[in-house]
């Protein structure tokens, strides 16, 4: 005869593992998160924005994404695990990559009807915002598909793998500046899968909340220079600046979100 109690820790522990799978594909995420690193004249990686939720019990009715511009971007290394990062006084992004990554939109109307793409200064695309649609807030699953360029990892530097940090927002309702506040995660409004501590309205609450993609180098073609041991993990984040220039949504030369 089988022990009640045994059985009763068994079912306890299948809920439990079910309940952490649920809350571990709840944020908003990349289908397709990593690659090899590549050469900066081909190739890229196909994957998707995917968005489970809503914001509490609202619908989105609008997404922003988009990478890191390297002309700006906030620079880390971790060297212990990769799980401590540290922020380097004077290292700029292309100490570690040989280009920028861009991005180029799948055309797909599934989710939104509206999509417009997002550029740094001299017009190469970064990212995108998309709009006109919805997404029920809970039981269905939104994705925005997208491909990723090619990065080289520069030969001369320790980095092993490079971690970029996109931004997204996911938007359920149009407001102002003022009641957009990122460190809510509760926000009805808006859900931000932003890096924390940039210091700008955008930011979210904490690092478990933006999702990462990540360029892992080619130790065969690319091996480590002999100095550098192990090598260590690079980050890469949107600055301030750019957050405060990419996130807002214009049509038409009119800003509708956030409400001016």
């Amino acid at each position: 005869m089988l022990n009640r109690n045994k059985i009763s820790l068994a079912v306890a522990a299948v809920a439990l593992t079910a309940l952490a799978s649920q809350q571990a594909v709840a944020h908003t995420r990349l289908t397709v998160s990593s690659t090899q690193e590549s050469s900066a004249a081909h190739g890229t990686t196909t994957t998707a924005v995917n968005i489970p939720h809503g914001c509490g019990d609202n619908a989105v009715i609008g997404n922003v994404f988009f990478l890191p511009d390297t002309n700006s971007a906030i620079v880390q290394t971790s060297t212990d695990n990769f799980d401590a990062f540290e922020t380097p006084e004077g290292d700029n992004a292309l100490d570690y990559i040989v280009n920028q990554p861009f991005i180029r939109l799948i055309k797909s109307r599934d989710v939104f009807e509206m999509q417009e793409f997002i550029t740094d200064p001299l017009g190469n695309p970064l990212g995108f915002w998309a709009g006109q649609g919805e997404l029920p807030a809970h039981n269905w699953v939104a994705q925005l598909p997208i491909n990723i360029t090619a990065v080289a990892i520069q030969p001369d530097s320790c980095a092993s793998k490079v971690v970029f940090i996109p931004a997204i927002a996911n938007i359920c309702k149009l407001t102002s500046l003022a009641e957009i506040n990122g460190q809510d995660p509760d926000n009805p409004n808006v859900d931000f899968w932003t890096a924390p501590d940039v210091g700008t309205p955008y930011d979210a609450p904490a690092w478990n909340y933006p999702a990462t993609y990540t360029v892992e180098r080619d130790l065969e073609n690319n091996p480590l220079p002999e100095s550098c041991g192990d090598g260590f993990a690079v980050r890469i984040v949107p600055s301030a600046a750019q957050l405060n220039r990419d996130m807002p949504v214009t049509i038409n030369g009119q800003q509708v979100w956030p409400l001016p």
